[in-house]
């Protein structure tokens, strides 16, 4: 016996109200995530280049390496403390010598940088597929923890380079990339700023050096990693 027009009509219109019920039951996964741990603290290292300044007898940069903290403070903002140091070299310059045979050897530079930094994620307090790209910016203080070279004796008192205590001030961007909820790699380049004080027998106007300043703004650029532990 053939199937009534009616009853065929009546499973038609079943199978066209249960499509949507079951496509509603469906779930998409989202990208983001939401940051339930708000601190953190771990080590970093990687590479530091400084400019040495107009006699290149500034530090040159080198390997850094230190401990940060770090705390989700409000919506996109969080705030940072970093010490570390730069274990790197500066060249000894001898003023008193002809152009090109200035340098006279190398020294040990052993930069200390202290300083507290205002985290911007982009993302908020959420991650985007475990990543959360960020704006850094800060400042604190820098100084020399090596001391005085043995080659620093053969030049007169006046022509001996002190990096001394200076300000100290960055800005960065980078990432954080969340292994789990406790472990994440952060990665990120920072430009930074610092002032080194001119020795005054740079200044001699019997050695011809023009108009020296007094001291002179130095950039730098490093490239880091860390690994932090979340709580």
């Amino acid at each position: 016996m053939r199937p009534s027009s009616s009853g065929f009509g009546a499973v038609l219109a079943t199978a066209l109200l249960l499509t949507p019920l079951a496509g509603s039951a469906q779930t998409i996964p989202s990208p983001y995530s939401y940051l339930e741990r708000r601190q953190e603290m771990g080590l970093f290292s990687g590479h530091v280049g400084v400019d040495t300044g107009r006699f290149g007898y500034g530090p040159s940069g080198g390997v850094p390496y230190g401990l940060r903290y770090g705390i989700e403070l409000s919506g996109p903002i969080s705030f940072e403390g970093v010490a570390g140091m730069i274990d790197g070299t500066r060249d000894v310059v001898d003023p008193g010598r002809p152009e090109g045979d200035r340098v006279i050897g190398q020294a040990d530079a052993l930069i200390t940088t202290i300083d507290a930094r205002l985290k911007f994620s982009f993302t908020g307090r959420r991650s985007w597929h475990r990543l959360s790209p960020f704006l850094t910016v800060g400042g604190g203080i820098a100084f020399d923890v090596a001391g005085s070279s043995e080659l620093d004796d053969v030049l007169l008192p006046e022509d001996v380079f002190e990096f001394g205590s200076s300000f100290f001030g960055n800005v960065g961007l980078g990432t954080r990339w969340f292994v789990t909820d406790r472990i994440a790699l952060r990665g990120e380049g920072v430009f930074s700023l610092w002032k080194i004080e001119t020795p005054p027998g740079f200044s001699d106007p019997n050695r011809n050096f023009g108009e020296v300043s007094d001291g002179e703004w130095l950039r730098g650029t490093s490239l880091t990693l860390s690994l932090l532990y979340r709580w």
